[in-house]
């Protein structure tokens, strides 16, 4: 479906008087109006998170040439005007709050142009995006979580002819439950028969070997990317399907500001970066903070970071950020942790009100426990902090804490607790109904029977 951007007349009245701002008395190196107007045109046209058109390059300091940057937005394109001076034409010549524009790695400028988006001035107007069929579509791109605009979008398409719309129909049934299995069956087969005919259609330039994918409520919503550079070049696909599960599970380094300027990530509530402890690319503290800089991720709800080697500086940086405010999972695994960067980790004002956190296989040791036994946790359900040789002293910690009431699940498994701690678990009033995972650990037979015994009458 065709997006375009819809002109106002004061939009109109804004962008005649910019340019004969920026044009000046100029003859050469100038915008028209209708450049400009084609330039957001290409932008949308493109799936790129922004676009620079200018007047030309000049050789000569003391000329100037008119710039135009188009920037995407949440909810449609910020277009902005200025004059380039002193050389090539490049957007932090043109505005000063674009210094350090990297024209040599356009990735890079990923979060600075988001900042500039953001902010009111003279030099640049939000513009409104339309879209035909009645804006269905961006129905659903804003309301992820909501099926009403999904069945509205899946009858508009179904009127169109476009099998899309009996898909979204027959999986929006399926995952509302309550199907009789008749039903169930048969639908489960036309969803099959759907994918099999369609999914490369569908998928666009998505390939199966840049990414591996799932469908949910007839749209993508689990996107593994295995191949960066490939999944970069589809994004005009992605950007028509509400991803609500990214994972980035490659090899090679994940360049964090190239992704952060893909404009669909507004949509995704789940986020991981996969690779093992050794892994020759990790993310780092500085892959971290630039992931912490953007606005594109505030509605997060899960991070998962594993072998990402952001050590207690990433803890730090993690506990002094309010990026996400909504997070209620995190999981931070194959790393290293002393009891320094989890007691930093613990300050994040949304720390406290996580349901789930896992921490495993971090070295975290037994001081570390005590940290966690500390904290006021509202609502943890799921407490996972397996190989991190918490040992008996870490296990009495956490045995004793007041605030660990609500667990459903505690995984200490591998973490040289012996006798004595696995009896403070065992016995701790707290996790009377708490499943306990302690294989790996040297509990002795009679705390391996007692556990036996909890687990049967559990079943």
């Amino acid at each position: 479906m065709a997006r375009r951007c819809t002109w106002s007349a004061e939009d109109e009245a804004w962008l005649e008087a910019r340019l004969r701002e920026v044009n000046g008395r100029r003859t050469a190196r100038t915008l028209d109006v209708a450049s400009v107007q084609d330039a957001v045109e290409r932008l949308l046209g493109s799936g790129a998170p922004w676009l620079v058109h200018h007047g030309g390059d000049v050789d000569d300091g003391r000329q100037h040439t008119s710039l135009c940057l188009c920037a995407r937005t949440p909810t449609g394109v910020v277009v902005g005007l200025g004059a380039s001076r002193t050389g090539p034409a490049s957007p932090d010549r043109a505005f000063s709050d674009l210094a350090g524009w990297d024209l040599w790695t356009p990735s890079a400028n990923a979060v600075r142009t988001e900042r500039w988006a953001a902010r009111r001035a003279p030099d640049r107007r939000a513009l409104v995006v339309a879209r035909s069929g009645g804006s269905l579509l961006d129905a659903v791109l804003a309301r992820p979580e909501d099926d009403a605009p999904r069945r509205v979008y899946a009858d508009w398409l179904e009127e169109q002819g476009d099998p899309r719309g009996e898909f979204i129909a027959v999986q929006c049934e399926l995952a509302a439950g309550g199907v009789e299995p008749a039903r169930r069956a048969a639908l489960e087969e036309r969803e099959r028969a759907l994918l099999d005919l369609h999914q490369a259609a569908w998928l666009g330039a998505l390939s199966t070997d840049a990414a591996s994918v799932s469908f949910s409520r007839g749209f993508l919503a689990e996107v593994t990317v295995l191949d960066v550079e490939a999944v970069e070049a589809a994004q005009a696909t992605l950007l028509k399907e509400p991803v609500t599960t990214l994972v980035f599970a490659t090899r090679r380094r994940v360049e964090v500001a190239r992704i952060l300027s893909w404009p669909w990530l507004a949509t995704v509530r789940d986020l991981e970066f996969r690779s093992s402890r050794w892994s020759p690319a990790p993310m780092g503290r500085e892959g971290l903070a630039t992931l912490l800089s953007t606005r594109r991720l505030r509605a997060l709800t899960s991070l998962g970071l594993s072998g990402q080697w952001i050590r207690d500086e990433g803890a730090h940086l993690l506990g002094e950020t309010d990026a996400f405010g909504a997070l209620t999972a995190l999981s931070l695994a194959s790393d290293s942790f002393t009891a320094s960067g989890v007691e930093a980790l613990s300050k994040a004002p949304w720390f406290p009100g996580l349901t789930r956190l896992s921490l495993t296989d971090d070295e975290l040791g037994p001081d570390a426990a005590e940290v966690l036994a500390r904290v006021r946790f509202k609502r943890l359900e799921r407490l996972a902090l397996s190989s991190n040789r918490l040992g008996n002293e870490g296990a009495v910690a956490l045995a004793g804490s007041k605030h660990l009431g609500r667990l459903e699940s505690l995984w200490l498994a591998s973490n040289r607790i012996g006798v004595s701690g696995a009896a403070a678990l065992l016995e701790a009033h707290p996790f009377a109904r708490t499943r306990l995972v302690l294989e790996g650990n040297p509990i002795g037979a009679r705390n391996k029977e007692r556990l036996a015994a909890r687990d049967g009458s559990e079943g």
